[in-house]
């Protein structure tokens, strides 16, 4: 029977949650990350009392927090973790354990080489070669953070709710806002996929978006092949298999880096078929893949 456990992704301003069950990812819940406190982790751990918990976080003390209530039914994501695939970079503990999640379910939707572009506070691109190893990315300010600095830094610049602009161009204030944050995110985001396809050579990449301006940004990208809002939380649940199904849960807990060592409507995950992002790409999505472990 597969293992029944939580995941947990903690980002720098929402974290999301979502248990895994007979193998499949239910509909997550997501709190402002600020909120989670010991008070949620405990009453998490209470409702959950038997279930292991896998976590991806970037934030340290929320890191600490849930390390301190899980203990040892903690399964943390970094850079040192036996993650199943290799990972070709000078420095892995400074990786981000989200990125980590993302290159897992990256090459167990598709084969290499993928790229994920994940929309959060920073926009992450995550990058799997051709030999299936995580070999860097770039990071770049998110959608959000951009247009809240432009308003805060600016005496009569409004903040706007970003949505699909109409025209070309701004025939208001804000409108003026939403054409340049859109329209100029994307073309941020075409140059950055382009300087990639140049610097590792091919055409036959796969690119994939995740992350919360995912769905709005993407869809004016025929680079990006499709949308999958849950990203992460799936390559947790990947990497959760994989490590509570090794045996005794215990011997597989990955080694804690740190000093002192302290989904859709119907609720659960499905594959899709990838697309094309540049001319010639195989479409078959495929298993995990047999890298070997860093």
């Amino acid at each position: 029977m597969a293992p029944s456990f939580l995941v947990v992704d903690v980002s720098n301003s929402f974290t999301k949650i979502a248990a895994v069950r007979s193998g499949r990812l239910c509909k997550p819940e997501r709190r402002a990350t600020a909120e989670v406190d010991r008070s949620f982790a405990l009453s998490l751990a209470a409702r959950d009392s038997e279930m292991p918990l896998v976590l991806a976080s970037v934030v340290p003390s929320r890191t600490e927090i849930f390390r301190t209530v899980f203990s040892r039914r903690l399964f943390l994501v970094h850079g040192r973790a036996p993650l199943g695939f290799p990972i070709d970079y000078p420095k892995p503990a400074e990786i981000g354990a989200d990125r980590l999640a993302n290159a897992a379910a990256a090459l167990h939707f598709w084969s290499p080489p993928v790229v994920v572009v994940d929309f959060g506070t920073a926009t992450n691109f995550d990058i799997v070669d051709g030999s299936g190893a995580f070999c860097g990315g770039i990071i770049a300010p998110g959608l959000d953070l951009m247009t809240r600095y432009l308003h805060e830094r600016t005496a009569l610049l409004p903040e706007v709710r970003l949505s699909e602009p109409k025209r070309a161009f701004g025939r208001s204030t804000a409108e003026a806002i939403r054409v340049g944050a859109i329209y100029g995110y994307r073309g941020m985001i075409r140059g950055l996929l382009e300087g990639i396809r140049r610097e590792l050579g091919g055409d036959r990449w796969t690119v994939v978006a995740t992350g919360g301006h995912a769905a709005l940004v993407a869809r004016g990208l025929p680079e990006v092949s499709g949308v999958r809002p849950n990203l992460t939380l799936e390559g947790l649940r990947i990497l959760g298999q994989r490590w509570l199904s090794a045996g005794d849960r215990r011997e597989r807990l990955p080694p804690d880096p740190s000093p002192g060592a302290a989904a859709n409507p119907e609720g659960c995950e499905r594959r899709e078929k990838r697309g094309t992002p540049f001319p010639g790409a195989p479409r078959s999505p495929v298993g995990d893949h047999p890298g070997s472990s860093p």
